[in-house]
């Protein structure tokens, strides 16, 4: 007798217990709005007008229109020049221009020091030579940053740059 009282009190408590779990999406607004978030954009910029098939320096900003400071993964964008591919160089024939450069595979999720923080209506930005991961050859070439990826940024503008030998 005891057995079959001890089984009912075990199931009691299990069906109380159970009966008071609440599904947290039930009780907790857990979506957010992004319909009202500004998103970051980026630029790319000329610097000088002469390039050489050594030196293609441009300008990567990352603009902030915000009225709260936003951050963005440095990753896979110029602000960690060395590793990956994410500029898209096309010449006038619709090649793209070779990436040369050393590619990285990353832990997940980014460490916090692989975070830039852009205050609000303000700019962060660096300078980029495009000569020294791709294959750049005399010529007229589009360049655009190709955004997405982790650094969660959207592609910017078009640049049209002009290549001159040596």
């Amino acid at each position: 007798m005891i057995r079959p009282f001890s089984f009912l009190i075990l199931a009691a408590i299990l069906m109380t217990g159970c009966q008071n779990q609440k599904n947290v999406s039930d009780t907790t607004e857990v979506k957010q709005d992004t319909s009202t978030l500004i998103p970051l954009e980026t630029q790319l910029q000329a610097i000088d007008p002469n390039f050489s098939t050594d030196s293609v320096l441009l300008s990567f900003s990352v603009f902030n229109h915000s009225d709260t400071v936003q951050r963005f993964c440095k990753w896979e964008t110029p602000f960690e020049p060395i590793l990956g591919k994410y500029m898209e160089i096309i010449d006038e024939q619709g090649t793209e221009a070779q990436f040369t450069g050393p590619m990285a595979r990353r832990v997940m999720p980014p460490p916090a020091e692989s975070y830039i923080l852009v205050q609000p209506h303000d700019c962060v930005s660096t300078v980029y030579n495009l000569a020294k991961n791709y294959t750049i050859k005399p010529g007229k070439y589009t360049v655009k940053y190709t955004g997405g990826g982790v650094s969660g940024l959207q592609e910017g503008n078009e640049v049209k740059i002009t290549v001159n030998g040596k």
